[in-house]
């Protein structure tokens, strides 16, 4: 027992550290997170598989094991403390960072439906002026670290496929950080389409910036300004499917915007929606998990929090005098 008052004190005098004083969470980010990164992200790196499923698996049986044969509830208290502890040392703290506004210099600014209906144009055009072939999850995997070095300069392993991915389908998820391994997890059924940025998104978090919005807007400037044509394709028309639900949710009728897209990009995401419409079979509590977890990390808009991209897009083509 007095193990376990020891690893909870830890746990809750850390938390209260990057709660209440922003500079430490910023600090530990920026200087510790990256230790993690650079020793047991390089040796996760030496295998091609993801070693993140297969910790899981071992982590549920030890679980079960010790519910079934140990039974002491210290033992178990403790085994569950451990893991709190080291999500928090792996990721936990940088959910309280300094905020890509911030590190980025970024303004943000008020908007209406008639700025977002002008970014929604020039995403548009954007979109119809690109025109590239389809990569493969290789070339997706090697472009990502170089668009990303050019945004956020650092280590970056090689993003890796999950074996489980039909089951990220049935959940709507596109991929994962693991804490535990320090690994850039994607789902490799995911419409082609949407794995350059995905990659990025997921990479993001291995720089510390945990906050969805802010991994989106960090792996939307990685795509827009890769030198690979297929990338920048990726992110304005994700970009699109952020701006176009907004305006949606503001009442306006978004089908001419969808009109106006190249035969790509409307088939691109025509098919997308079908692929996302066909498997939906744990949709509902996933994201039931998800938004109970970004809510228990003071995320308050919980999965809502995706969407606040288009806040720091906008913001970024005002600020920039792109639109």
């Amino acid at each position: 027992m007095k193990k376990n008052l020891i690893i909870a004190s830890i746990i809750v005098i850390i938390q209260l550290l990057a709660f209440f004083i922003s500079p430490f969470a910023t600090f530990y980010a920026t200087h510790i997170s990256p230790v993690f990164v650079n020793t047991v992200g390089r040796l996760m790196s030496l295998f091609p598989f993801s070693f993140f499923e297969f910790v899981v698996i071992a982590l549920l049986i030890s679980l079960i094991y010790l519910v079934f044969k140990v039974r002491p509830l210290t033992y178990i208290i403790r085994y569950l403390l451990v893991l709190i502890l080291v999500f928090t040392c792996t990721c936990g703290i940088n959910y309280r960072r300094s905020s890509i506004v911030n590190t980025s210099n970024l303004e943000l600014v008020d908007y209406d439906n008639q700025d977002l209906e002008i970014l929604c144009n020039y995403i548009i055009d954007q979109v119809n002026q690109i025109s590239s072939n389809e990569l493969t999850d290789s070339q997706i995997i090697t472009y990502a670290k170089t668009a990303m070095n050019n945004i956020i300069p650092g280590y970056y392993p090689n993003a890796k496929p999950l074996l489980f991915s039909r089951l990220m389908t049935l959940s709507h998820l596109t991929g994962i950080f693991s804490p535990f391994t320090i690994e850039a997890n994607y789902n490799k059924e995911i419409p082609q389409f949407q794995k350059p940025f995905t990659i990025c998104h997921e990479l993001s978090h291995l720089q510390s910036y945990m906050i969805e919005s802010e991994a989106n807007f960090i792996a939307y400037l990685a795509c827009i300004n890769s030198d690979n044509s297929y990338f920048r394709y990726s992110g304005y028309l994700i970009a699109f499917i952020y701006v176009s639900n907004a305006l949606y949710k503001n009442g306006v009728d978004v089908s001419d915007y969808y009109n106006q897209l190249s035969d790509q990009a409307y088939n691109d995401l025509a098919e997308n929606q079908q692929f996302w419409n066909d498997n939906d079979t744990f949709a509902n509590i996933t994201n039931s998990i998800n938004d109970a977890y970004l809510k228990a990390n003071s995320v308050s808009e919980g999965t809502k929090s995706y969407s606040q991209v288009v806040d720091y897009i906008y913001s970024y083509h005002y600020q920039y005098n792109l639109l």
